[in-house]
């Protein structure tokens, strides 16, 4: 047994992981909408709607933010609709629009004009933000924000993993927000069928493949982070111009590192077992496991430690798949 087989596999491993983790953006997902009355309404935007209930932190952005409006309040637009992106405790930003009007159409209640006026409150660190949509900005002053958080947070949900959309409105009797609407967004748990050829090195031979592979992918928070999956491998090889066939099942497990719904990066391990042996190439009760690494769309990379005979010989191999 050599020990760089296992550093080679160990190296590249590590190599994977971080550039997996490069992708990995905090983007808001659960979304909680309060509509308080005819003068303001509030959306929240956060990776999981139950952080509202760990770390105050969208509670302090927004009374944070009401704060300062008397000290901006001069340096607003008076006679056209403005936006104020508020970058929690590092920046201000007041941009005049050019909006006419806007509307929104429901079967409910037909043609309702949307407020001409928003604020954007942003927290880079975590992805939160909160976007509060009014006309007067006295209303936007006058309003009990922390309440209306404590009141969210008291009508929350159990913890769910896929994602949400949570819609509130203020109850008459209480005056407090009742959650009205739960429903799921974005993805569910899906199977998949895949197919595809590959290319092998193996003891300084170059063997085909032709695999398949049937997957359970499940959804967290509207993205598919986590998949358990079943494949086979049947490698061809050439001896004296005659096909050597060799068959390798395999079950492995992949984790989506990324949280970019259309930029996955699926990085895994699995353990092959040969289930079909002819030739020398492969002995039998020979066991395989591997790292793989979708690199692309359709393009996987492998490196693999074979134990031949049950652990009596320990080989390298590679492998660069293509998924149809």
């Amino acid at each position: 047994m050599k020990t760089p087989h296992y550093f080679l596999l160990a190296l590249f491993s590590l190599t994977c992981f971080r550039a997996a983790n490069a992708q990995d953006e905090k983007a808001p997902r659960d979304s909680i909408h309060y509509t308080g009355n005819e003068n303001l309404d509030l959306l929240i935007l956060l990776t999981d709607y139950h952080d509202l209930t760990r770390d105050g932190l969208v509670k302090e952005m927004l009374t944070d933010f009401q704060s300062k409006l008397e000290k901006i309040e001069e340096d607003l637009p008076k006679d056209s609709p403005y936006v104020i992106e508020y970058s929690y405790q590092q920046t201000i930003e007041i941009h005049q629009t050019s909006l006419v009007k806007s509307y929104k159409i429901s079967d409910q209640t037909g043609l309702v004009e949307n407020f001409k006026n928003q604020a954007i409150i942003t927290d880079a660190g975590k992805g939160h933000q909160a976007i509060l949509s009014f006309n007067d900005l006295d209303d936007l002053k006058t309003i009990d924000l922390s309440s209306v958080l404590d009141g969210i947070i008291a009508e929350l949900p159990g913890k769910h993993r896929f994602q949400r959309f949570l819609e509130y409105k203020t109850d008459p009797s209480s005056n407090k927000p009742k959650l009205i609407r739960d429903r799921h967004t974005g993805y569910m748990d899906m199977l998949s069928l895949k197919a595809g050829v590959g290319a092998n090195v193996y003891q300084n031979r170059f063997l085909t493949d032709i695999s398949g592979e049937i997957g359970l992918h499940l959804n967290q928070k509207g993205i598919l982070k986590n998949q358990l999956y079943i494949s086979n491998n049947l490698l061809f090889s050439f001896d004296a111009n005659r096909a050597v066939l060799n068959n390798f099942t395999n079950i492995g497990y992949r984790r989506n590192f990324s949280n970019q719904r259309e930029k996955p990066n699926w990085l895994g391990a699995e353990f092959g077992l040969l289930t079909k042996q002819n030739g020398e190439i492969f002995r039998e009760n020979t066991m395989r496991i591997g790292m793989n690494w979708d690199v692309g769309k359709h393009i996987n990379v492998a490196p693999q430690l074979y134990f031949n005979g049950f652990f009596k010989q320990v080989s390298p191999g590679f492998r660069i798949g293509i998924g149809l």
